[in-house]
């Protein structure tokens, strides 16, 4: 739980950062549309999925799941928020002229990674 804390914590601080640099009119993060908006991705889902962390924690102490199957939940929830939320970060810093950069591709696992979480939170007893 203290780690999904930490995550919290990293990304509404990197969202405090953003918001410090568009306030600032700093050059290179508020003239570029792409890199503003996949940053703004990266905080907005880093944040959230670091509160879907907390919940998946909560859900786990009320439903009671065995250590084992805890563990290895916690550690799946917890990477995939990071990838969905570092994904979208690297994707804005490092982008062509058009496209995302390639760490964008790693969005999509930990999306997979924290719906396999939340399915076997619900699932197992």
């Amino acid at each position: 739980m203290r780690a999904s804390v930490g995550l919290l914590a990293l990304f509404l601080g990197s969202g405090l950062w953003l918001e410090a640099m568009i306030g600032l009119r700093a050059g290179g993060w508020v003239d570029d549309p792409l890199r503003r908006e996949f940053l703004r991705l990266g905080h907005a889902h880093g944040g959230l999925l670091a509160l879907v962390n907390l919940a998946l924690a909560w859900a786990m102490t009320k439903l009671q799941t065995p250590d084992g199957w805890a563990r290895r939940i916690r550690v799946a929830a917890w990477l995939g928020a990071l990838a969905v939320g570092v994904g979208f970060f690297g994707g804005g810093l490092w982008h062509g002229a058009a496209d995302p950069g390639p760490l964008v591709l790693i969005v999509p696992a930990g999306a997979m990674m924290l719906v396999a979480s939340c399915v076997a939170v619900a699932m197992v007893r």
